[in-house]
């Protein structure tokens, strides 16, 4: 692999530095999920706390991040009402939030509720580091579940290691009852497996099984899912409910199967369910009894690699020069989708940036555009980031082929060789690097086959 810095000054003094790195073969990128760390929880909790509830403390109330871990007692039932859950977290939150509801669980120093056992479950998420709280001016409690996967990238040891897709994060990210944050969002193919579908109507970029890299529209309505053996096709046997389209499915005498990622994690008879920001509702016209919560992808077997995140940067050795994809604007869109807050303009709202495409030669390029210090940006020497349209003029002065952004901000960064060449965006107080934890990630392997 080849590990290149560019460093560009403007005008005005200003500098962008990009890190890119080549000679790697599509066959050799996979997508990996580092270790679940209860730091993950602690830095979740800083980042809530110094970038959203100090700005606006009279809209949060208490916000209790939590991830209940596998071995750990367990006091509520996997059924209310007509809601079969199949994760712990989901079950927990919503079972947590009635007992608020209802009055049967506060906060006063220490937990209280009426069920000691629910006591000892908050205690024991306490004492084990996987519960942290954020406190506001309202009164009222919020449990926010992290989902397992969220972990930090400098946790994973291959040659090569970049974030690459978004997740929610933001609370109006957290809009359904199954909704955890750090669920990653749209698609993760890897040899025509699909480990994440695709969501949001964003491009993808596809490698097919020749090798050959371009940017296409790929929807979850084009697929089949396998769920127990059988086969399910939009609008055949089944219907597929999703964002923005859809908050909430309507009432039906079957089966709503709601999925995140390849999993089940809740079944609701009746319909009246809410989608999920980072998945989907599979509904189906009789009543089921799931055997297995994995779910199949079924229809992109032709492709070895997959992506979406977005927007575009580069199509077909053309410049994108605005936002050519959807995301959420509450002023147009009557329902919420992830990303639900976004660096908007395209044109001038800089960030740290990832993006992931083809070179000149249409070989595989990866590019950092490093971020500014959020606390002490200092003109000339900081780098400034890029807005998606300065990202874009960069791959256009390069003269790559297939260019798609992938998640930037606080997240971005590529450990090439155990070590990072530029610097995360986040700091801490002194402003030294804050690293972000992340759900999914992309490695280099030498391992991987085609």
């Amino acid at each position: 692999m080849r590990n290149t810095i560019i460093t560009e000054t403007h005008q005005n003094g200003e500098i962008q530095r990009f890190q890119v790195i080549a000679g790697f073969a599509w066959e050799n990128l996979q997508f990996a999920v580092p270790e679940f760390d209860p730091r993950a929880i602690t830095e979740i909790a800083r980042l809530y706390r110094l970038n959203i509830v100090e700005k606006n403390p009279s809209a949060y109330g208490r916000l209790v991040f939590f991830h209940v871990p596998d071995d750990i007692a367990f006091p509520f039932s996997d059924h209310s009402g007509t809601l079969q859950f199949f994760s712990k977290n989901i079950t927990a939150k919503i079972q947590l939030q009635k007992l608020v509801r209802e009055g049967n669980l506060h906060w006063a120093g220490v937990w209280k509720c009426r069920d000691t056992s629910v006591e000892e479950f908050l205690g024991q998420l306490e004492a084990t580091h996987v519960l942290e709280m954020v406190t506001g001016k309202k009164d009222e409690i919020t449990f926010i579940p992290i989902d397992g996967k969220v972990g930090f990238l400098s946790s994973l040891t291959f040659p090569l290691a970049v974030n690459s897709h978004f997740f929610l994060m933001d609370p109006t990210d957290l809009d359904s009852p199954f909704c955890e944050l750090g669920t990653p969002h749209g698609l993760a193919l890897k040899d025509g497996v699909v480990l994440n579908p695709p969501l949001n109507h964003r491009p993808c970029l596809l490698v097919d099984n020749t090798g050959i890299c371009y940017t296409t529209q790929v929807e979850l309505t084009d697929l089949v899912i396998e769920l127990d053996s059988m086969h399910y096709r939009h609008n055949k046997n089944a219907i597929f409910y999703f964002r923005p389209e859809v908050r909430v499915t309507p009432p039906c005498n079957g089966t709503d199967v709601v999925i995140t990622g390849n999993t089940v994690v809740a079944v609701n008879r009746g319909g009246n369910t809410i989608v999920p920001m980072a998945g989907f509702v599979l509904s189906l016209p009789n009543e089921i009894s799931l055997k297995d919560t994995t779910v199949h992808f079924l229809g992109l077997e032709a492709y070895q690699f997959g992506i979406q995140v977005g927007p575009p940067m580069i199509r077909k050795s053309m410049m994108v020069d605005s936002l050519c994809c959807p995301f959420y604007n509450p002023l147009v869109e009557q329902v919420p989708y992830p990303s639900t807050v976004y660096p908007l303009p395209f044109e001038t709202a800089r960030a740290a940036r990832i993006a992931l495409g083809t070179n000149s030669e249409g070989n595989p390029v990866l590019v950092w555009a490093e971020g500014a210090s959020k606390r002490n940006y200092l003109v000339g020497e900081e780098s400034s980031g890029a807005s998606l349209l300065e990202l874009a003029q960069f791959c256009d002065r390069q003269h790559y082929q297939e260019i798609i952004n992938l998640d930037g901000g606080g997240s971005a960064q590529i450990i090439y060789e155990g070590k990072r060449y530029l610097k995360i965006a986040d700091r801490y107080e002194d402003n030294s690097e804050a690293e972000r934890p992340i759900p999914l990630a992309l490695v280099f392997s030498a391992s991987c086959s085609q």
